[in-house]
């Protein structure tokens, strides 16, 4: 009869300290946190998401008024947060990675801005997500990086078919005497992922270490094959280290920065390539000359492109055919803007991050966060 109090007494404490823990977590969701950000992407002016670091976790969080305020969305699984996709205020995609747990990756999802979420065992743990609405159903696919999250490492890609996650490319493997055209390489880091409308036509950059080796691979046929893509351009950057930078498709175009390192007189090329024509040529829309190498290139639209460096931003409101030197928030590394007034900017501060807010354009900041 004791032992069975006492058995009684264990589990009544268990069960208690479990619905104390859930109680406390729902509070603190709606308090002001302090985490550590890594990421954000704002939606509007109003509504965004943040991936950032908490009491030693990485979690997801989502703002309502315009970054002063962040309110944590994170899930019940314990891991690391490989990969995300923000589609708009209400739809996000996150890919945490646990070995212990689970040899692969488990994928959340939700539809109604983290008030709910959905899970999925994915045979994946790290690279890219990206997602497309098309006529209300979402398509995705995931590049699959197999070894370290830079630098030469097989992928492969998987796309979303009737709710399973199926493998539809087989990268290149190293040291493949076999190598073919149509496979994504072993070499380079894969910078940057992206599907246009069309849910066929997509676009893997990929930045070497050998000068001149970038490049960009493409697919027709929504990824099952991809071919490496022949730019003329490129040939202005042969003898220098090229890095990429996301693409963006924007109005029917698609723009994608690139810069040069000369190792002669010690400047950087930046490019802006255009392509009309859904990646099948490319043209030069704008250039120029810089002493330092751009931490962050963010594309806005056609017109608004900003080039960030150590405490200095570059932007121009017209592609690029006159540009403006402003100041940013000392330790910034990333910035965004929703229109070529509105904009954020999220620094590294000796006491963690710090959000600044821009309704000027950039010429002053204000503290957020």
């Amino acid at each position: 009869m004791k032992k069975a109090f006492v058995i009684l007494l264990i589990l009544t404490l268990f069960f208690s300290g479990c619905q104390t823990k859930r109680e406390v977590n729902e509070s603190n969701t709606y308090h002001k946190l302090l985490p550590n950000f890594q990421y954000f992407q704002m939606m509007d002016k109003n509504n965004g998401w943040a991936i950032a670091e908490d009491m030693g976790e990485n979690k997801a969080f989502i703002t309502i008024d315009g970054g002063s305020t962040w309110i944590t969305k994170s899930v019940s699984y314990i891991g690391d947060i490989r990969s995300w996709f923000f589609m708009d205020s209400n739809h996000a995609w996150i890919l945490y990675s646990n070995k212990i747990l689970y040899p692969n990756g488990m994928l959340y999802w939700t539809e109604n801005r983290g008030k709910n979420w959905y899970d999925d065992k994915v045979p994946f743990a790290m690279g890219k997500l990206f997602f497309l609405n098309s006529n209300g159903t979402y398509q995705g696919w995931f590049l699959k990086e197999d070894g370290n999250a830079s630098g030469n490492v097989p992928v492969d890609v998987y796309r979303l078919i009737n709710n399973k996650w199926t493998l539809i490319h087989k990268g290149e493997l190293p040291n493949n005497t076999l190598a073919s055209s149509n496979l994504l390489p072993y070499e380079g880091d894969k910078k940057s992922f992206i599907f246009l409308p069309d849910a066929k036509t997509g676009f893997v950059a990929i930045e070497r270490r050998d000068l001149g080796k970038s490049s960009l691979y493409m697919t027709s046929d929504g990824g099952y094959t991809w071919y490496k893509k022949n730019i003329p351009l490129f040939s202005k950057l042969s003898d220098k280290h090229i890095s990429v930078y996301s693409l963006k498709f924007v109005d029917g175009e698609i723009i994608w920065p690139i810069s040069g390192f000369d190792h002669v007189k010690k400047n950087f090329s930046i490019l802006f390539l255009v392509s009309k024509d859904n990646g099948n040529s490319w043209e030069e829309k704008a250039s120029l000359i810089y002493s330092s190498s751009p931490r962050e290139i963010y594309v806005l639209d056609k017109e608004n492109w900003y080039v960030l460096f150590e405490n200095q931003l570059l932007k121009t409101n017209n592609g690029g055919h006159t540009w403006k030197k402003i100041n940013v928030p000392q330790g910034t590394f990333q910035i965004q803007f929703i229109d070529n007034k509105t904009g954020w900017a999220l620094a590294l501060t000796s006491k963690g991050t710090n959000i600044f807010f821009t309704k000027d354009g950039g010429y002053k900041w204000e503290k957020k966060f």
